[in-house]
């Protein structure tokens, strides 16, 4: 794990860095910038004891020792902990398991105990990440249809979900939380990337669809897409816009803008061989002034090359 200064936004340096386990799958910092949690692949590595690790974050940005929380009902070697994410006030995070579809939410502790709370909830298959909503209310994840018994794994995959989920939907009066599946809508094949506008407007994700394929395999698909859906964040309700498909390959990260009307994505390589390395494309969502159900997500002209293989990336608000 590396911490790098952005004390100099012109002259970055590397703070620290510490060896973690093997196999990291995520990292997310909450909000109030002095936690970071870690989870790792089943397979993790030496010094993982549990699917997620925590790690105190001090003022100077360095890092504690890690700490591993166990976790009532996961394991690791059981559990598949793909993506972790904050509550964006609270000291509370939600994850997703890859192996068994579910999505669990859980309070942390001062002393960086991990406790769960409320109900398991099931969602669809291979869920890949997750996002609070901008007020915290929802969650929202991407389900890539992924498995032993796709051909090739992945390659032959169906269209792919995006759903939210209602973080406490119900709470008890013994004050037992229920969590609630919402709404779904479709999205292209394999969406592997997952971006909520700051405004809580708008869900993306950035679709592979076949783009990858080698060049002679008939399956190949001459295109990969972005899927734009608008979220009431007040219900969950999730209401297709569309999927655009565009001339890229194996499109991964995206994030919006400050506004939430523009939208960056990370396009891991081109079918034009004599475009070298990757590239951020900005997208805009623009709406017809006389016909204001018909929203669009264009692609614009601007592109900012970048190295090969571009896969994760986040805007410094």
């Amino acid at each position: 794990m590396t911490v790098i200064s952005l004390e100099d936004p012109a002259a970055p340096e590397i703070l620290q860095t510490l060896e973690i386990g093997a196999r990291p799958l995520s990292a997310s910092v909450n909000a109030g910038g002095d936690i970071l949690a870690v989870s790792y692949s089943i397979e993790g590595g030496a010094g993982v004891e549990t699917p997620v690790q925590l790690f105190r974050i001090a003022e100077d940005g360095s890092l504690s020792e890690p700490v591993s929380p166990t976790i009532a009902g996961y394991a690791l070697g059981e559990d598949n902990i793909m993506d972790i994410d904050w509550h964006p006030s609270e000291n509370v995070i939600v994850w997703i398991n890859q192996f068994d579809n579910t999505m669990q939410f859980a309070s942390v502790g001062d002393d960086l105990s991990v406790t769960p709370f409320g109900n398991t909830v099931d969602i669809d298959r291979a869920p890949y990440r997750v996002l609070f909503t901008p007020d915290g209310t929802h969650a929202v994840t991407n389900a890539l249809y992924w498995g032993p018994d796709i051909a090739g794994i992945w390659v032959e995959a169906p269209r792919g979900q995006l759903l939210s989920v209602r973080m406490n939907a119900e709470v008890g009066e013994d004050g037992t939380a229920r969590h609630a599946l919402v709404d779904r809508v479709m999205t292209g094949v394999s969406p592997e990337g997952l971006a909520v506008s700051p405004d809580g407007r708008w869900v993306a994700t950035t679709n592979l669809e076949r783009s990858y394929l080698p060049y002679d395999d008939d399956r190949i698909t001459w295109y990969s897409s972005v899927t734009l859906a608008a979220l009431d964040q007040e219900t969950g309700d999730l209401t297709e816009v569309g999927t655009f498909n565009y001339d890229g390959i194996l499109p991964e990260a995206a994030v919006f803008d400050n506004s939430g009307n523009y939208l960056a994505v990370a396009n891991f390589d081109h079918f034009d061989d004599r475009i070298e390395g990757s590239s951020i494309d900005f997208w805009r969502i623009q709406t017809d002034p006389l016909d204001p159900g018909n929203t669009q997500l264009i692609k614009t002209e601007h592109s900012v090359p970048v190295a090969r293989g571009a896969h994760s990336m986040v805007i410094a608000r």
